[in-house]
């Protein structure tokens, strides 16, 4: 099996869990994946408002530190809920912290994708070298829907995308393969992925395989689902080497 770097891999804590680089760890070892992009968990609480944030931002920067050669890139968190006080914490994030992109999942912040605030923060982004923003999106969602994504990608075409547990359902997948097709900067990331396994198929055709990236959404498993489901495709090596690790090395510029 080709090597893997997986870009959906979460450390720190929230109100119902919590996982530490060593665990993380441990689950990758077991699954095979030797490489991962780090954020923290989306649900992480915030009882000291911005300062939480930067709680966790400084774990995925010690993670990094800790372990470079299997932590090769970090993502911090924001929470528009905290407005324009927040905003510094992009400059960090990217400057003192040295990380590489932002996660936003906004059905957990209560406030929509295409807020101003959020404006704000991709403003912010938009001025460092290669900006990499992991954004959720949910079909029916009213705070994270896919069209949201569309809008944001538009207004900010030097930052790359990528869209989060995109294959989640089949319309969900339509979706985001869809604009994954019409934008260069939008990415899919399989995590979470429906089992059917057309969906992953139709996804390269429309797409481009090129745009596939493989994630786990570890801790949430065990046992990584969407390798056992790559390997039981009739995909090629190379094809798997690609959505395994060649595009996202490339994306972030490994």
């Amino acid at each position: 099996m080709a090597k893997i770097l997986d870009v959906h891999v979460h450390i720190g804590e929230d109100l119902y869990r919590s996982c530490t680089p060593e665990m993380a760890l441990e689950r990758m070892d077991r699954n095979g994946i030797e490489q991962a992009v780090i954020s923290p968990l989306p649900t992480y609480p915030t009882p000291e408002g911005v300062k939480s944030s930067q709680k966790q931002n400084d774990r995925i920067a010690e993670a990094l530190q800790k372990y470079p050669n299997r932590f090769v890139r970090g993502l911090g968190v924001v929470d528009p809920r905290h407005g324009q006080a927040a905003v510094p914490e992009v400059d960090r994030i990217f400057g003192t912290l040295g990380l590489h992109g932002l996660l936003f999942s906004n059905d957990k912040t209560g406030l929509t994708m295409d807020n101003p605030v959020m404006c704000e923060f991709l403003s912010h982004a938009a001025q460092y070298e290669n900006p990499v923003v992991f954004a959720y999106t949910s079909q029916y969602s009213v705070l994270q829907a896919p069209f949201m994504l569309e809008k944001m990608a538009r207004n900010f075409p030097s930052i790359q995308f990528i869209n989060g547990s995109a294959l989640k359902d089949s319309t969900h997948a339509n979706c985001s393969r869809y604009m994954s097709s019409i934008l260069d900067n939008i990415y899919i990331d399989i995590a979470d992925m429906n089992q059917l396994l057309g969906v992953l198929r139709s996804a390269i055709t429309e797409s481009g395989i090129d745009k596939i990236l493989f994630g786990s959404n570890i801790p949430s498993c065990d046992i990584c689902p969407e390798i056992i489901n790559l390997e039981s495709t009739d995909l090629s090596d190379g094809e798997k080497r690609q959505i395994y690790y060649d595009n996202a090395a490339k994306l972030f510029r490994l």
